[in-house]
């Protein structure tokens, strides 16, 4: 899933993240990683595009629920045990 360079802009970023996204029938887990990549991805790119710093700020943040979201799906009690 890895991004062989970094994209130099917030268009070149959703594109690539576009072309990376596993199947809609994906482990779970997988899923949870590319989410997880993706907001990778973005926090860089509010360093880099800085035209479209609070846009991609935005992106990382949707994709860090994104990850959560499914972590919870997966796991509803947390780990309190």
């Amino acid at each position: 899933m890895g991004v062989d360079r970094m994209p130099a802009t917030l268009d070149e970023a959703h594109e690539v993240l576009l072309r990376a996204q596993p199947t809609r029938d994906a482990d779970p887990q997988e899923w949870v990683a590319f989410h997880r990549h993706s907001a990778a991805v973005y926090g860089a790119m509010a360093k880099v595009d800085l035209r479209h710093q609070h846009e991609a700020t935005q992106c990382a943040g949707i994709e860090i629920r994104r990850a959560r979201e499914i972590e919870d799906r997966l796991n509803p009690g947390g780990d309190d045990a």
